[in-house]
């Protein structure tokens, strides 16, 4: 979405930073009294912090029109993402989603993948057995895979494939 830049009402504005200089900028303009925000995904190694989802871009809610000078003279900040005289904006809804979504934990929790329960029939929807059908033999959330149970030329062989290749029957 785009805000006029004469806006004086409050939007949540996109930044763009330096190369990793998100929580810098983040940091500085809360000190100034701005709600700034940088969602972030789950780090892949333990005792990491989380990688923003988003590299080389922050949130500031801030009012165009009164504001706009402190966030492009903050550290860290290349310039505000403007189009024309329109600062490109996110909605609150959106903002308050991925905040929801942190619950807490300083990153953003994934969507929960559904559960494939034992026995349960499936296909495959993509890959090397795509439209064959099988029945589930495990769910292995963990891996991110299902093991499942194919009949093929009067055979049964247990398969395991990653679980965005399989969907219920």
């Amino acid at each position: 979405m785009l805000s006029d830049l004469t806006n004086p009402s409050r939007v949540w504005g996109v930044i763009v930073t330096k190369p990793r200089k998100e929580a810098v900028s983040r940091e500085f303009l809360i000190r100034e009294g701005l709600d700034a925000y940088c969602p972030k995904g789950k780090a892949k190694e333990k005792g990491k912090t989380g990688q923003p989802l988003f590299p080389g871009y922050i949130f500031v809610r801030l009012s165009p029109q009164l504001e706009l000078t402190l966030v492009r003279h903050c550290p860290g900040v290349l310039r505000p993402l403007i189009f024309g005289n329109q600062l490109a904006f996110i909605e609150d809804e959106i903002i308050d989603h991925w905040r929801e979504r942190e619950a807490g934990l300083g990153y953003l929790k994934p969507d929960p993948k559904p559960a494939f329960k034992v026995g349960q029939k499936v296909r495959f929807k993509g890959g090397v057995f795509a439209g064959m059908e099988g029945e589930v033999l495990e769910d292995l959330p963990a891996k991110e895979r299902v093991k499942v149970l194919l009949e093929h030329l009067r055979m049964s062989v247990a398969v395991e494939a990653e679980r965005s290749t399989v969907s219920t029957k």
